[in-house]
């Protein structure tokens, strides 16, 4: 919601305080020209919010609302591992009491990001208004790479996206996420940031703002026995009503681009685009890794190639489309199943249209067939 450069001191602005619902969370003003931490405060109202698991029980919503809590966000589950049995509950009942509600998954870089995210896209379904985008939650590395983590994490988003109708949110913290490399692509994701115990929170690198702050895990809520992670939204009421109402997303859904694809006699794919006429730069993109690029210069259908050097079932193919001043003006996605000789691939062919079909791999002799754009 807002998006600003990174800082290079460290800011406390003060906090601003207005009806029930809204809390302040802390309140000073100075700058650190000595530190190299980040911390950004809240640009002016917040709204208070909680996240639960199956920890805090059976919650009673009502008297959470009651209370002056503005939203609610229940966790689907942890990995594909362990699917949360009070999530059901949590999500309906947050709707029930007219709470804005959000769903999150703590994410398992061992595990399947596909696997993960049609969990998440099969608990929460299309998202409507009332309803925050969908919350990767990253937090551990279970022992693999940065490079393994950002593509499967780059992976769950974009097929969580492409689901639910909204662009997720990130949740991460200075301590774990700083420990990775290569996350810059993540700049235009929302951030729902985690930092206790302090007056306003440090930023991970990637983000230079937050939208959301879980700035306790143990704080006190009518309605919920215990402790429970407490948030705050970086906006009034009002703002976060519109936020999830898809009034205010990231980077919001722009113009179509088709994607096309033909696998070729020696095993590599021929990649193409057809973009409106504003989009002079393409980048095409396929499970998170950037595989290559193309300008108008090289073809109105941005042509270029690319040769997998593993086979997979499953790829998830993105093509990112930008003017001449750099900035991203569209977008397209599909899917395409690799096999040794045939792949079923769906095809973005418009802003809401798709082609499913079947794609064979293209032989020498003249009679064989082709790929959706194989010359025959």
């Amino acid at each position: 919601m807002h998006n600003s450069s990174k800082l290079s001191l460290t800011i406390l602005a003060t906090l601003l305080s207005a009806a029930c619902s809204v809390e302040t969370v802390g309140s000073s003003e100075s700058v650190d020209t000595a530190s190299d931490d980040v911390r950004v405060c809240a640009e002016g109202t917040t709204v208070r919010g909680v996240d639960v698991s199956f920890y805090q029980g059976q919650v009673n919503w009502q008297a959470v609302k009651s209370s002056g809590v503005g939203f609610g966000i229940a966790r689907v589950s942890d990995g594909t591992t362990y699917v949360d049995d009070q999530f059901t509950r949590n999500w309906s009942e947050m709707k029930r009491v007219g709470l804005i509600r959000g769903a999150y998954q703590y994410f398992r870089p061992g595990q399947s990001a596909n696997a993960q995210a049609d969990l998440m896209i099969n608990a929460v379904g299309a998202l409507g208004d009332g309803d925050l985008p969908a919350v990767i939650d990253v937090e551990t590395a279970d022992g693999y790479s940065s490079s393994t983590i950002v593509s499967k994490v780059q992976a769950w988003l974009d097929r969580v996206e492409a689901a639910t109708g909204k662009r997720p949110l990130i949740y991460a913290a200075s301590g774990f996420w700083d420990t990775l490399s290569g996350t810059s692509q993540f700049a235009d994701y929302d951030l729902w940031v985690a930092n206790y115990g302090v007056s306003c929170p440090s930023m991970p690198n990637t983000w230079g703002n937050w939208v959301f702050w879980q700035y306790t895990d143990s704080g006190s809520t009518p309605g919920i026995p215990g402790g429970v992670d407490t948030n705050v939204f970086n906006g009034s009421l009002q703002e976060l009503t519109s936020y999830a109402s898809g009034g205010s997303v990231a980077v919001p859904p722009q113009l179509a681009i088709e994607v096309y694809w033909a696998r070729q006699a020696d095993g590599s794919y021929a990649l193409r685009a057809l973009a409106p006429a504003e989009v002079t730069r393409v980048e095409y993109v396929v499970d998170g890794y950037p595989i290559g690029a193309a300008t108008s210069a090289d073809g109105s259908n941005f042509p270029t190639s690319y040769h997998f050097s593993l086979e997979k079932n499953e790829r998830l193919f993105e093509v990112k489309g930008y003017d001449s001043s750099g900035q991203q003006k569209g977008r397209g996605i599909g899917l395409m199943d690799v096999t040794a000789g045939v792949g079923v691939y769906i095809k973005q062919m418009g802003a809401a249209l798709y082609e499913i079909g079947l794609e064979r791999a293209r032989a020498a002799s003249p009679a064989s067939k082709c790929g959706p754009m194989a010359t025959c």
